[in-house]
């Protein structure tokens, strides 16, 4: 839960600053993508395995939690240094 909500909260502040800091409207939008596709599957996450203790049920809700804990966070940390690499090569030129 520590990956999400740092996740949440970094990408939430990199589509806040996007337009004060000059970063191209490709990765404004890139940002907020992987936002919305990592609370959707937060949420698919806490609503599908609320009621369910089994194994064996909600595969598509365990799913969105592993991808809500591990993959989009990944993805985002990649997106975030090649994102901070253009900042710089931008401020340099």
């Amino acid at each position: 839960m520590v990956a999400a909500a740092i996740t949440l909260w970094l990408l939430f502040s990199l589509w806040v600053m996007a337009p004060i800091v000059g970063i191209p409207g490709r990765l404004e939008r890139t940002a907020a993508w992987l936002l919305a596709a990592e609370l959707v599957a937060l949420l698919a996450w806490s609503y599908g395995v609320d009621a369910c203790n089994d194994p064996t049920c909600a595969p598509l809700a365990r799913a969105a939690g592993i991808a809500a804990r591990a993959d989009i966070p990944a993805l985002s940390a990649a997106f975030l240094f090649l994102t901070l690499l253009r900042l710089r090569r931008s401020y340099r030129s």
